[in-house]
């Protein structure tokens, strides 16, 4: 259907929020454990947090994400390997087979000066920014990368690789998520190749949808903020 959302990106009735961390409610840093958030990003939560129903949907573990965002919020994490409450209780979706290669695949990691390993408790992501040699870093990465057992698949993202379960995407989540909200408006804010499969899942679906790409790039979204800032102004105007 056609979106409710186009480029004046006006306020949505009956929104059913989903919310990326990085990049889009923090502004993308070298360092992932210094991804604070935007400085008005916790009193917006908590605001349309009991208003409307919200999730946060990312790449990091629950838990780890509880130490930027100290607040009880429904969310996804691990690209949709793990739903539940930040700093609260959060179960894996992963099987156990994926779990236990992405436990052998981490112990491997090529020993490259400069990458760094994020580990988010059953999953994990390598930054290869700070390597004297992007391009190098990469192609090691991907020559690393080229047998990936079965059941795993690799994400791309800006200057980092993720590992995550094969058929489990924010996509996947949101999905889900929005089935059970049939008389909302989803609207989905992501700045990552991750969200473009929360993008597209949504926009299959038989209803309107409002999905947003933050910062630059090529998206199948259906509108565009340029970064944090500008989306703290888009969600003060749910306030």
């Amino acid at each position: 259907m056609s979106p409710p959302c186009g480029p004046m990106l006006p306020v949505v009735e009956n929104p059913l929020f989903f919310l990326d961390y990085d990049g889009t409610l923090a502004p993308i840093v070298d360092d992932p454990d210094a991804a604070v958030p935007h400085p008005e990003a916790p009193a917006l939560l908590r605001l349309l947090d009991a208003r409307f129903p919200l999730w946060i949907v990312t790449g990091r573990d629950l838990q780890a994400l509880s130490s930027f965002l100290n607040q009880s919020l429904h969310a996804i994490g691990l690209h949709g390997a793990q739903e539940g409450i930040v700093g609260r209780d959060a179960h894996s979706l992963m099987p156990d087979a994926a779990a236990e290669a992405l436990r052998r695949l981490c112990e491997a990691v090529p020993d490259v000066e400069g990458l760094q390993v994020e580990d988010k408790d059953q999953s994990f992501a390598v930054h290869y920014r700070k390597a004297a040699d992007t391009d190098a870093a990469q192609a090691q990465l991907k020559d690393w990368l080229a047998d990936l057992p079965d059941g795993l698949d690799a994400i791309w993202g800006k200057q980092v690789v993720e590992l995550r379960p094969d058929g489990l995407t924010k996509g996947t989540a949101v999905r889900r998520i929005a089935g059970q909200h049939p008389d909302r408006v989803p609207v989905y804010l992501g700045d990552d190749v991750t969200d473009e499969d929360a993008f597209a899942a949504l926009q299959e679906m038989d209803r309107d949808v409002c999905t947003i790409k933050v910062g630059g790039g090529d998206t199948q979204a259906d509108a565009r903020l340029d970064g944090p800032d500008a989306v703290m102004a888009y969600l003060r105007r749910y306030g």
